[in-house]
C-alpha cells in the first residue's frame, strides 16, 4: 500500500518513539549505508541539524517536536522551490498542452459547438496535483504561509494550449478540472487555500483578504461556513471577522458581496441583528430584506409582516427584488390572517415587478380586484420600455464578470405590454396589435404568437377544453412564461406532490389561475363576432403561409390552432365546425400527408380507405 508523506512520517515517528539510543544509531548507520553518493553531503546537514546541541528549550531539554517541525518546513519550502519553477515555466508557455478543435454537430446539424480534445505531454496535470497534495498537507500540518504561496500559484496560473492557429487558449485550474487534464477536487482545494489565508492573515486585515479572493472568478460562490471549518484548529478572531466581513460587505455592490452578506447575516446574527443589517443594506443589498422575511417567517411570522411592511417603505420602488419582498410579506400577512394587507402587497408587487403573472395573481385571487384597477393602470402605463440593455446586469465595476441583478430596476418589454393591455381589458386594442401582421411567417418574437391562444380562450364558452384549445392553454402559459411556483408565490400554499411534468403543472395553474381572471371580465356580442372574425382571417393566413411552405416542424403549431378555432365555434352552437375547417384544410392540402397526421391527432375524422 503506497503512504503520502504525512502518513509515512507518522508511522517513523510510532516505530521510532520507544526505540533506545543505540537501537537508533544503528538505523542512523543503516540509512548512511543506502545513501547515495551525491546525496551523502545532504545526509550528513540532516545529521548535523538533529543534534541537541543545537535546539534546547528554557529548560534544559530537548525540543524534538521543534526540530522536526523545522525539518519539515525545509521539506515543504524545497518542494515548492521546484513548484514554484515549473509552474513560471507554465507561465511562459514553455510547459503547454496541446489541442486540436473541430465542429461537433451533436446538438444539431444548423447548430454545431466548436470542442477541443486536449493532449498533455508535458505532464501539467501532475504538476497541479502535486501542487493540490502539497497544500492539503501544509494546512493538515500548520504550514499556513507555505500552503497560501502555493495556492497563489495553483489558482492564478493560466494554461496555454497551442491549437496550431497561432491563437491559442487559456486555461485556469477549473477549466483544466473540467477537461479531466488534472485530477483535482477544486472545492477541497479551494477551502484549503482559504482557510490558510485566514489563518496566515492579520485579524485586521482578514475580511478585506477574503474578499479580495472570494470575488475572483474560480472562488466566486464558495461556501465561507465550509472553508471556516477546514484545518485541524480552532480558529480565533471569528467574532471579530464575521462584524468586520459583514461591515465590509454591506458597502460593497454586486450579486457576489449580496450572497456572502445574506450568508453571513443568516448565520451568524440574531433576529434583531439580521433586522438592522437589512436596513443598514438597503440601498445596496436591498436582496437582505428578501432573506430576512423569508428566515423570520419560518418561526415568527408577525415580525416578518413589520419587517417586510418597512421594507417595503426602505426599499426604492424602481427594484424588481422589491416585487419579492412584497410577495413574501404577503404571505406573512396571510399567515397572520391579515387578508387585505396581502392582497395590497400583491400590488406592491406588481408595481416594482409589473409582469403578467403578478397581474394575474391579483386579478384571480382578489376577493374584488376592480377597486385595484386605476392603480393597476397607472403602474402599466408608468413602467418604463426594455430596449434589451444587457448593461443593467453587467458592470465594469470592480469586475467586469460581476452581475447586478440584486439591483436590476423594473421595466417592460412590448409581449409584457401586449399582455398586460389583455389581462386589463383593453381587448380592442389587442385584437388591433394582432391584426396588424400581413404575413403568415415570421411570428417569432411577435405578440401575436401569444395573442392568438389568449383570444381563442377568452372565446371558449365551455370549461373542458378538447385537444386544440387545450394546446393554446399550454402555447399561452409558455407565451407568458408562466410558473406555477411564481404565481402561488406569495399566496401561502403549500406545495403539492408533483405527478404531471412541470409543463404540465404549469399548464393545469394556469388554466386554474386564467378562469378565474374570465369569470370577471365583461364582453359584448358585437366584439366576440369581431373577434372571431379577426381570429379565423388570421389562424387561415398561419396555416397557408407553413403548410405551403412546408415547415413541417410548425405543423403541430398550426393544426392545433384550426382545431382550436373550430372547438371554440362548436362551444358557441355551431355544430361540426371543428370538423368541417380540418377536412377544409384537408382538401386545401391534399399532398401533404404529415400534415394531415396532425390534423387527425387534434380530431379530424380518418376517412383514408383501409
Amino acid at each position: 500500500m503506497q503512504m503520502n508523506l504525512r502518513e509515512f512520517t507518522e508511522a517513523v515517528d510510532q516505530e521510532t518513539k520507544e526505540m533506545s539510543s543505540e537501537e537508533l544509531w544503528l538505523l542512523v548507520h543503516s540509512l548512511a549505508r543506502k545513501v547515495p553518493e551525491d546525496a551523502r553531503e545532504e545526509f550528513l546537514d540532516l545529521v548535523r541539524g538533529a543534534r541537541k546541541k543545537e535546539t534546547w528549550d528554557g529548560e534544559n531539554t530537548y525540543d524534538t517536536a521543534a526540530v522536526a517541525r523545522e525539518m519539515d518546513r525545509k521539506d515543504i519550502n524545497a518542494a515548492i522551490g521546484r513548484l514554484e519553477d515549473q509552474f513560471h515555466e507554465i507561465e511562459k508557455g514553455t510547459l503547454a498542452l496541446r489541442a486540436e478543435g473541430y465542429e461537433d454537430y451533436s446538438s444539431g446539424y444548423w447548430d454545431p459547438d466548436w470542442v477541443y480534445e486536449y493532449e498533455d505531454p508535458e505532464g501539467i496535470g501532475a504538476i497541479f496535483e502535486q501542487a493540490d497534495n502539497l497544500i492539503q498537507h501544509c494546512v493538515n500540518d500548520g504550514f499556513y504561509e507555505e500552503a497560501v504561496k502555493l495556492f497563489d500559484l495553483a489558482v492564478g496560473t493560466e494554461v496555454y494550449a497551442d491549437d496550431d492557429s497561432g491563437d491559442g487558449i487559456f486555461l485556469s485550474l477549473g477549466d483544466l478540472a473540467d477537461e479531466h487534464i488534472v485530477s483535482v477536487d477544486c472545492k477541497r482545494l479551494i477551502e484549503n487555500g482559504l482557510y490558510a489565508v485566514y489563518q496566515n492573515t492579520e485579524p485586521d486585515q482578514r475580511a478585506q483578504e477574503m474578499y479580495a479572493y472570494l470575488t475572483s472568478d474560480l472562488l466566486r460562490g464558495t461556501r465561507l461556513e465550509d472553508v471556516l471549518r477546514v484545518g485541524r484548529e480552532e480558529l480565533e478572531g471569528q467574532e471579530m471577522f464575521w462584524r468586520s466581513w459583514i461591515r465590509l460587505l454591506t458597502d460593497k455592490p454586486g450579486d457576489t458581496a449580496g450572497k456572502y452578506l445574506e450568508e453571513a447575516v443568516l448565520f451568524q446574527c440574531t433576529e434583531k441583528e439580521m433586522i438592522e443589517a437589512a436596513h443598514k443594506a438597503a440601498p445596496i443589498h436591498p436582496g437582505l430584506y428578501l432573506a430576512v422575511v423569508k428566515k423570520l417567517a419560518g418561526n415568527n411570522a408577525a415580525c416578518a409582516l413589520d419587517t417586510g411592511r418597512t421594507a417595503l417603505k426602505e426599499i426604492d420602488g424602481k427594484y424588481r427584488i422589491r416585487g419579492s419582498v412584497a410577495l413574501a410579506t404577503a404571505e406573512a400577512a396571510l399567515k397572520t390572517g391579515e387578508r387585505k394587507l396581502a392582497e395590497r402587497c400583491w400590488l406592491e408587487a406588481f408595481r416594482s415587478d409589473t409582469t403578467a403573472v403578478n397581474y394575474l395573481r391579483i386579478a384571480a385571487e382578489c376577493g374584488d380586484p376592480g377597486e385595484y384597477r386605476k392603480e393597476l393602470t397607472q403602474a402599466i402605463d408608468s413602467c418604463k420600455p426594455d430596449f434589451g440593455d444587457d448593461d443593467r446586469e453587467y458592470s465594469d465595476y470592480e469586475n467586469r464578470y460581476e452581475s447586478y441583478q440584486e439591483t436590476e430596476t423594473n421595466s417592460m418589454h412590448e409581449k409584457e405590454r401586449f399582455l398586460l393591455c389583455f389581462l386589463n381589458g383593453d381587448f380592442d386594442a389587442a385584437m388591433e396589435k394582432c391584426a396588424k401582421v400581413k404575413e403568415g411567417l415570421g411570428w417569432t418574437d411577435h405578440v401575436i404568437k401569444c395573442g392568438l391562444p389568449l383570444f381563442l380562450l377568452l372565446l371558449l364558452k365551455n370549461d373542458t377544453p378538447a385537444a386544440g384549445c387545450r394546446e393554446q392553454i399550454r402555447a399561452a402559459a409558455y407565451e407568458m412564461r408562466f410558473q406555477k411556483k411564481d404565481y402561488e408565490t406569495g399566496l401561502c400554499k403549500e406545495p403539492g406532490s408533483q405527478e404531471k411534468s412541470a409543463g404540465e403543472e404549469n399548464a393545469d395553474a394556469f388554466e386554474k389561475a386564467f378562469s378565474k381572471w374570465k369569470a370577471r371580465q365583461v364582453i359584448s356580442a358585437e366584439q366576440e363576432e369581431k373577434y372571431l372574425v379577426q381570429l379565423e382571417r388570421l389562424i387561415h393566413m398561419r396555416v397557408k403561409a407553413i403548410v405551403s411552405g412546408q415547415h413541417r416542424n410548425h405543423y403541430n403549431n398550426v393544426a392545433a390552432l384550426a382545431a382550436a378555432l373550430g372547438e371554440v365555434k362548436e362551444s358557441r352552437g355551431e355544430l361540426f365546425a371543428k370538423d368541417r375547417i380540418l377536412l377544409n384544410y384537408r382538401e386545401e392540402f391534399p399532398r401533404h400527408s404529415s400534415f394531415h397526421a396532425q390534423l387527425r391527432a387534434y380530431g379530424m375524422p380518418d376517412t383514408r380507405k383501409r
